[in-house]
């Protein structure tokens, strides 16, 4: 039934497994990725055969976030052209979007290092474990990006405007322990406990009774300050930042770094 490229999906009903699987990219996360997630999600939403669905990394990284090689080579390729832009930012934002009104529980079993659009997706998921040798980070600024997705709304609504300056004007790396102090995650343990840790709470979430489950996590996400407006000003000004030349220059040297 879910046979993709980029990730790996296995039916566990009622617990939907889903594991980015692009390890020697270090899970970065292309259009096809993206394209991917989207459908499985699109997929199962209606679905209540499937209560929670868990996200996670092959290999020993969460995901590093965009795929900057992609990114780089078409706008290299076309300078001029910037519709593809606003596209490929609303495609993310509407298919991460969709986890706020997910009946679904969703979980981020964070592996490993994330890094941009890899922590975007974390923070769409109603409950994050990660483990104490993952860190996360924001290097957008050091790639002339800025960060999207709904990633800058969304991290401002967890750890607020102040701390989400830091994380994203200064592009640090953080700990684990960091993550869990500012409120980003619900629970830190070692690797090597993370499926132990995860499982025990998925098995406490499909103990509930499903219908008030959904419900509260519904009437949860409400009370969070709307961000549905700032998604399309999102799209609008990573349009801009990538136009305003530099972009394509410091996304090829980042990658020429990475070497």
């Amino acid at each position: 039934m879910f046979n993709y490229e980029t990730i790996q999906v296995n039916d566990e009903k009622p617990v939907l497994r889903v594991n980015l699987n692009r390890p020697e990219k270090a899970n970065a996360m292309n259009a096809q990725m993206n394209q991917e997630l989207d459908d499985v999600i699109t997929r199962v939403r209606q679905n209540h055969d499937y209560r929670v669905i868990v996200f996670t990394g092959n290999g020993r990284v969460f995901s590093a976030g965009a795929d900057m090689k992609e990114m780089s080579g078409i706008l290299k390729d076309n300078p001029t052209d910037t519709t593809w832009i606003r596209e490929d930012q609303l495609q993310r934002h509407e298919f991460l979007h969709k986890f706020d009104t997910l009946d679904q529980i969703t979980v981020a079993a964070i592996n490993g290092p994330m890094r941009g659009a890899g922590m975007a997706l974390a923070m769409v998921c109603d409950f994050r474990i990660m483990a104490e040798e993952a860190d996360g980070g924001l290097p957008e600024i050091e790639r002339g990006l800025f960060f999207s997705g709904g990633g800058t709304p969304r991290l401002v609504n967890l750890v607020g405007p102040l701390k989400a300056k830091e994380l994203i004007m200064l592009g640090e790396t953080f700990t684990a322990e960091e993550a869990d102090k500012m409120g980003l995650v619900n629970k830190v343990v070692p690797r090597e406990e993370l499926e132990a840790a995860t499982d025990e709470l998925v098995g406490k979430l499909t103990a509930k009774s499903f219908a008030p489950l959904r419900i509260s996590k519904k009437i949860v996400n409400a009370a969070v300050p709307a961000i549905d407006p700032l998604l399309y000003y999102d799209a609008e000004l990573q349009e801009a930042v990538m136009t305003a030349g530099g972009t394509a220059d410091q996304m090829a040297g980042f990658e020429k770094a990475k070497k």
